[in-house]
């Protein structure tokens, strides 16, 4: 039976790069965005959408930093998934 884990930790990359770190805060801003303009009422309203817009215009214009993930389309080898084992 083969051995599970060979003495080596290897690290798992969990997503914690920076454009998905901006993608999941611009939603959280959407999601809040209702509540805010409700409780607020109408004095700033238009900065919260602002606000929001801005947040996904930048995480639109962000650069995928940090590790990539391994993408089927990758223009680099080492970033191919390895093939399904059946």
């Amino acid at each position: 039976m083969p051995k599970m884990t060979d003495g080596k930790k290897k690290h798992y990359h969990q997503g914690h790069d920076i454009k998905s770190l901006l993608i999941n805060l611009a939603t959280l801003f959407l999601f809040v965005l209702p509540f805010a303009l409700y409780f607020d009422g109408e004095s700033n309203g238009i900065n919260y959408i602002c606000v929001v817009a801005g947040s996904f215009v930048l995480a639109f214009l962000a650069p995928p930093v940090g590790m990539l993930r391994p993408h089927v389309y990758s223009d680099f080898p080492w970033n191919k998934p390895f093939p399904r084992r059946d």
